[in-house]
């Protein structure tokens, strides 16, 4: 008459149940890994869409606020109120803007730029119009990984990549009827938008 076995379990069973539970626990770990690299990536992708929206945003909110107002540079020179296509600036212009230190509403005005550095979008604003050497300005960051960065202005029935025009007739403060800009981020990848100036 044979004894009965014991109760538990043999060291065979246990390698292989800690076997199969060291190959669960590295598929687990790499689904989960891939799902995290996901969610990392789809944040990214989220954030570098969020900064491009607020980039055009403000840079079509600086059109419609331009008004005919030109300013005096750091050298005492003229600027038009709108200026495009010299080297380094995309874009200058003098805009309305809400002068919340006034216990009256009202409307001030700034001077704003638009440059493109080591493929960075920057904003530049002055809150005094006629500047001086010393004349600070603030800046801020807003879209990087650019590669290319295109403005073309629309007036007097023709585009242009200048304003004002340098094969027209001086126009002083005249403002574009709107504004084309495209920028490229490399790999196919651009976006195009359309602006109209208001007024």
């Amino acid at each position: 008459m044979s004894s009965p076995r014991p109760g538990g379990f043999t060291l065979v069973e246990l390698l292989v149940a800690l076997a199969l539970f060291a190959v669960l626990s590295v598929l687990s770990y790499g689904g989960l890994r891939h799902v995290m690299n996901l969610d990392a990536g789809l944040a990214n992708a989220v954030a570098r869409h969020t900064d491009l929206e607020l980039a055009l945003l403000l840079i079509e909110q600086d059109l419609h606020a331009t008004v005919a107002r030109g300013v005096r540079d750091e050298l005492g020179g003229s600027e038009p109120a709108l200026r495009a296509g010299l080297d380094g600036d995309l874009v200058s212009l003098t805009r309305r803007t809400a002068d919340l230190s006034m216990s009256t509403p009202g409307a001030a005005l700034a001077r704003v730029r638009y440059r493109l550095v080591g493929g960075v979008l920057y904003r530049d604003v002055w809150a005094q119009l006629d500047r001086t050497p010393t004349t600070a300005y603030r800046a801020r960051r807003l879209l990087d990984g650019i590669e290319g960065l295109d403005l073309r202005f629309f007036g007097s029935e023709t585009w242009s990549p200048f304003w004002p025009r340098p094969d027209s007739t001086p126009q002083g403060d005249t403002l574009p009827d709107g504004a084309e800009i495209t920028i490229d981020f490399g790999q196919g990848r651009s976006v195009r938008r359309v602006l109209v100036r208001a007024g």
